[in-house]
């Protein structure tokens, strides 16, 4: 035979759900899955996204657009972008570098593009450089002033930021929470 549960037994079964279902949003937000990212709650009216190299934070009234995009360097280089610009001089750029492969009719070839690595990495080991995530500019060439520059290990992670930001800002309209991404980009 079951003994009927007692009112003070229903009574903490119910303290437990409750405290469940208030904790559990936080942490399926607040997870980081392995080497990509973190969504939390930020600061309110604004969006935030951290990166290992570091941060932008902007205030959701004063994003004037978002967009994902790529293109070529040179013929060189394929580059995945997502770019938030701002109501002000601001503009963070978030992007992915991609060599073009042996295969590819704009290739440089895979020699020339393996010597250019060599080049970078030697280079960026004796300045002390991460050359698969530091951003790097040719002045006065590519001087990008009053622009916040992310380059990521991981093409992915544009997909993620992209979809952050256009959910926090176009959809939401700021309304919603989990308005920071934490990118780990491992």
């Amino acid at each position: 035979m079951n003994p009927r549960p007692s009112f003070s037994d229903l009574a903490r079964l119910l303290l437990l759900a409750g405290l469940s279902l208030a904790v559990l949003p936080n942490s399926v937000h607040g997870q980081n899955s392995p080497g990509t990212m973190g969504v939390e709650d930020g600061i309110k009216g604004f969006w935030e996204c951290v990166t290992p190299t570091g941060r932008f934070v902007v205030r959701l009234d004063q994003i004037a657009s978002v967009s994902q995009h790529e293109y070529l360097i040179d013929g060189g280089a394929r580059v995945y972008e997502v770019t938030v610009a701002t109501t002000g001089p601001m503009i963070a750029r978030y992007y992915f570098i991609e060599p073009l492969t042996e295969g590819s009719p704009l290739s440089l070839g895979k020699a020339t593009i393996d010597r250019l690595r060599e080049v970078a990495n030697d280079a960026g080991g004796r300045a002390g450089m991460d050359t698969e995530r530091d951003v790097v500019k040719h002045y006065p060439d590519t001087t990008h002033a009053k622009t916040s520059e992310y380059r990521l290990r991981v093409k992915d992670n544009l997909d993620r930021i992209y979809e952050h930001i256009h959910r926090v800002w176009a959809e939401e309209k700021g309304r919603g929470d989990a308005n920071k991404i934490t990118i780990r980009d491992e």
